[in-house]
C-alpha cells in the first residue's frame, strides 16, 4: 500500500463543514472503550479516507524490556494515536504511545503522534519538534494540521536571514550618502560594487583578515578627505598582477592579491568623502559579511533604482525564500531524494557529481543574478554532501579515496544570464564569485584542505542585451542547457513602455489578440521554442494573471499545440521582502517543458502569506487545477439574461475628479458646501491595500446648483477641456 499520496477528493470547505459536524456529534462522548474504534473511523471520514484503508486498531507492538503492547491506531511511516477516556492526562498518553517507538522498524516509524480524549487533541509533529493543542470544537480550525492524512505535504521555506537584511541597509546608506554627494550614475554604480566585493573579502579569507578595514581606518585622515583617494590606489593594486607591480609601492598596499575577472580594470573618478561619510564606510567594514549571501546584491541595485524605472523593467529584489520556491520544485528536490537513495552506493554518487558538473542554467531576465547565485550554491552545497559522503563510504570499505579534483565540479561558467541593464550584469557576474568563494572555502572546512580560485579566471557567462531580441541559442546551444528559471518583468498592457510593446509585436505577432498578455508572456513564448525537442525544464515566476481570465484563451492555445505541458505550478501568494522599498506583487511559479512527467506536482497555500501545501496532481491545467487542459475562450455574450457591459467603470478625467485624503481635505478647507458631492471610489487597490480614495459624484445634480460652486465648475471645465482634447 503507498502511503501518503492520497489524492485530495474534497475541498476545504467541505472538510471543515465535516469537522463541525463530527465535533458535534462527539461532544457529550467519554467512553474510551465503548466508542473509540467508532470515533477515529469518524474522524478519519472527515477528511473522506477510509481509516481502513490506511491504518489498523489494536496493532501489536514489543514495547521496552520485551512487554507485548497494542497500538490504539497506527499508520505506518505516518501516525500513531493513542486514545484515553475523558478527564485522563494527554502527557501520560504520548509516553505510552512513544515507548511503542522501541518495536517498529525504522521503516514503519511514525512522523506524528496524535493523542485525544474525546474532548481535546494534541498533535506532535515529529519532524519538525512541533505541539498543537486544542479542543474538540476547534478541530474545523486546525484541519490544517491535517494535511498529512490527505497526503498533503507542508513546504517550510526559511525566511530571509536578518544578517542579509542589515548588509542591504549598511550598503543602501552608503549609496545614499555618496548620491546625495553629487556621485551618482554609472560610477557610482561600479564603485559600490568594487566596495561590495573587498568587504566580503575582508572577511572571507581573499584578503588577509580585516586588511581592507585596517587599510583605511590607519591610512586615511580623520575627516575622510583622502578615503576616495586610498580606495582609487586599492582598485588599481587589485587588478595589477604581482610580478608588474612597482618595488616601491606601500607594503600594506602590495599585501592586496591580484584579483582579475575585470571587475577593477575600469579607471573611474574616485568620490570625494568628509567624516561622516568615512564613518559610514567603516561601519560597513566592521559587520561581518562571511555569513552574507551575495544575493543581497540585488537589494543594492534595488536602492539604485528609482521606483519609476523599477516598474519599467521589472527589478524586484527577490528573496531567498521566494528564490528557493523556484529552485526546490524544478531541480533541488529531486536531486535530493536521488542523493538520499543513492547514499551507499559509490558508483551512483560520483555518477550524481559528473552529471551535476554537466547542467547548465539560464535566467533569461536575470537582474542581478540572484536565481543564478542561489542555484549555483544549493548545486555547491550537494556537492559537498556528497563529497563527505563519499570518504565516510571509503572508510567503511577501507578503500582510498583519491584527493578531490574541485576543477572537475561545476563552476560559475555554467551560469548564463541576459539582462538588459548593464549595472545589474556586473553584479551578477561579482555575486556568483563571491558565492563560489563562499562554497570554497565550506568544500575547504569540510574535507581539511585550503582552496581558493584567485585570480579570477573563469567568468559566469551574462550578457547585456534584450533577452527578447536574442536568439538564445547564441548565448548557449540548447543541447547544452539543463534548466532556465527566472522572474521576467511583469508590465501589464498599461504599464508596458513603447520599447516593451515593440518586444511583444517581435515575439507574438503570430497570437491573436496578444497586446491583452502581460510581458512575462514573451518569455513563455520565447522559452516554448527554445525548448522544442530538448529535456529542458523551465520555471518561471510571472503574475498570476496570466492562469486567469482572457490572457488563459490567448496564451495556452499557442503553448499547448506546441507539447508544453505543466511539471509543477505554485499557487496565487505574495511575492515580497525586505529589501528597502520592497515590492509585493500576487505571482504564481509555473513549471513546465515540452515533454510529460507522471509526477506533477500542485503547491497551494491557506493565504496569501502562508507556506505552500504540496499536492499531487494527474495534470495541471492553465488554471493551475488537477484537471484536463481545458481552455475556457473569451466571450462578449452574458451566460445569462442580463444587461450587457460595454465597458467596465473608468475614470476618464484626467484625475480632476479623484482625490486622496488629503487632496479632498485641502479642496473642502477651499470649498467647504462641496462636501455633499464627495464619494468614497474603491478600486482594486484601495480595496486590497486599504486606503481611501474619493471622487466627485455629479450625477443628477442641477447645472444651476455646481454653479454656486466655483472650485467644482473649475474641475469640471478641466475635465470639458481635457475630453475635447482627447477626441
Amino acid at each position: 500500500m503507498e502511503i501518503g499520496v492520497v489524492r485530495l477528493k474534497l475541498n476545504f470547505n467541505e472538510i471543515k463543514k465535516r469537522a463541525i459536524a463530527f465535533s458535534h456529534e462527539w461532544q457529550d462522548e467519554t467512553r474510551e472503550r465503548a466508542e473509540a474504534k467508532t470515533f477515529w473511523d469518524d474522524f478519519f471520514n472527515v477528511f473522506g479516507i477510509s481509516r481502513r484503508r490506511v491504518a489498523s486498531f489494536e496493532e501489536p507492538v514489543k514495547k521496552l524490556e520485551e512487554i507485548a503492547g497494542y497500538i490504539d491506531l497506527f499508520w505506518k511511516g505516518t501516525l500513531i494515536v493513542e486514545h484515553k477516556s475523558a478527564g485522563k492526562s494527554l502527557d501520560k498518553a504520548f509516553t505510552q504511545a512513544v515507548d511503542y517507538f522501541q518495536g517498529i522498524t525504522e521503516d514503519d516509524l511514525p512522523k506524528f503522534v496524535l493523542v485525544s480524549d474525546f474532548k481535546n487533541f494534541r498533535l506532535y509533529d515529529l519532524d519538525e519538534g512541533t505541539t498543537k493543542d486544542f479542543a474538540l470544537q476547534d478541530l474545523h480550525k486546525n484541519i490544517h494540521l491535517f494535511d498529512f492524512i490527505l497526503g498533503l505535504k507542508k513546504q517550510k521555506i526559511v525566511d530571509e536571514d536578518p544578517v542579509n537584511i542589515k548588509a542591504a541597509q549598511l550598503m543602501g546608506k552608503l549609496h545614499d550618502a555618496l548620491k546625495d554627494s553629487g556621485y551618482s550614475g554609472h560610477q557610482l554604480e561600479v564603485f559600490l560594487v568594487r566596495i561590495m566585493f573587498c568587504l566580503f573579502a575582508d572577511d572571507t579569507g581573499i584578503f588577509q583578515k580585516d586588511h581592507f578595514t585596517y587599510y583605511i581606518e590607519a591610512k586615511s585622515k580623520s575627516d575622510g578627505s583622502d578615503v576616495g583617494l586610498h580606495l582609487s590606489e586599492i582598485f588599481q593594486i587589485l587588478d595589477t598582477p604581482e610580478e608588474e607591480r612597482q618595488t616601491v609601492i606601500d607594503e600594506d598596499l602590495d599585501v592586496f592579491p591580484y584579483i582579475n575577472g575585470t571587475l577593477f580594470q575600469e579607471q573611474l573618478r574616485f568620490p570625494s568623502f568628509d567624516s561622516d561619510m568615512k564613518n559610514i564606510l567603516l561601519d560597513c567594514c566592521h559587520f561581518d559579511w562571511s555569513t552574507v549571501s551575495p544575493a543581497i546584491f540585488g537589494s543594492l541595485f534595488q536602492s539604485v533604482m528609482d521606483d519609476e524605472k523599477r516598474r519599467e523593467i521589472g527589478g524586484h529584489y527577490t528573496s531567498e525564500k521566494n528564490i528557493l520556491k523556484s529552485t526546490k520544485s524544478l531541480f533541488l528536490d529531486d536531486l535530493k531524494k536521488e542523493f538520499k537513495s543513492n547514499r551507499k552506493s559509490m558508483r551512483k554518487l560520483n555518477d550524481m557529481l559528473n552529471r551535476i558538473a554537466k547542467m547548465k542554467f539560464l535566467d533569461p531576465a536575470c537582474g542581478c543574478g540572484n536565481f543564478l547565485v542561489i542555484a549555483y550554491r544549493e548545486l555547491r552545497m550537494l556537492e559537498i554532501e556528497i563529497h563527505k559522503q563519499l570518504r565516510r563510504l571509503s572508510k567503511k570499505s577501507n578503500q582510498t579515496i583519491l584527493d578531490i579534483d574541485c576543477n572537475k565540479g561545476i563552476n560559475v561558467d555554467a551560469m548564463y544570464g541576459i539582462e538588459i541593464e548593464e549595472f545589474p550584469v556586473r553584479i551578477a557576474e561579482v555575486a556568483l564569485w563571491l558565492v563560489d568563494h563562499q562554497m570554497n572555502l565550506k568544500l575547504s572546512k569540510e574535507l581539511g584542505f585550503y582552496y581558493v580560485r584567485l585570480p579570477l579566471k573563469i567568468s559566469p557567462h551574462i550578457i547585456n542585451n534584450n533577452a527578447l531580441r536574442l536568439n538564445w541559442e547564441e548565448i548557449i546551444p540548447k543541447k547544452e542547457l539543463t534548466y532556465i528559471l527566472g522572474n521576467p518583468p511583469y508590465a501589464g498592457k498599461k504599464r508596458r513602455n513603447i520599447e516593451q510593446n515593440e518586444d511583444m509585436r517581435l515575439v507574438c505577432d503570430t497570437i491573436k489578440n496578444y497586446r491583452i498578455l502581460d510581458y512575462v508572456c514573451c518569455w513563455y513564448i520565447k522559452a516554448t521554442e527554445y525548448i522544442q525537442d530538448t529535456n529542458i525544464k523551465v520555471a518561471f515566476v510571472s503574475t498570476n494573471s496570466i492562469t486567469q481570465g482572457e490572457q488563459v484563451g490567448i496564451l495556452w492555445p499557442y503553448l499547448l499545440e506546441k507539447d508544453i505541458k505543466i511539471h509543477f505550478a505554485h499557487r496565487t501568494f505574495q511575492w515580497t521582502n525586505e529589501a528597502r522599498g520592497k515590492a509585493g506583487v500576487y505571482v504564481v511559479i509555473i513549471g513546465f517543458a515540452a515533454f510529460n512527467t507522471s509526477n506533477k506536482m500542485i503547491f497551494d497555500y491557506e493565504d496569501v502569506r502562508s507556506d505552500p501545501t504540496e499536492i499531487k496532481a494527474k495534470n495541471i491545467n492553465p488554471y493551475l487545477i488537477d484537471y484536463i487542459d481545458l481552455i475556457i475562450p473569451t466571450s462578449k455574450e452574458p451566460i445569462c439574461k442580463v444587461p450587457r457591459i460595454a465597458f467596465g467603470n473608468m475614470p476618464n478625467d484626467d484625475g480632476n475628479f479623484l482625490f486622496n485624503d488629503e487632496e479632498k481635505n485641502e479642496f473642502l478647507r477651499n470649498e467647504p458646501g462641496a462636501e455633499k458631492f464627495f464619494r468614497p471610489l474603491i478600486s482594486g487597490k484601495e480595496f486590497f491595500q486599504g486606503k481611501n480614495r474619493w471622487c466627485l459624484w455629479l450625477a443628477d445634480i442641477e447645472p444651476s446648483e455646481l454653479k454656486k460652486y466655483p472650485k467644482v465648475m473649475e474641475r469640471i471645465n478641466n475635465v470639458k477641456d481635457y475630453r475635447l482634447n482627447s477626441i
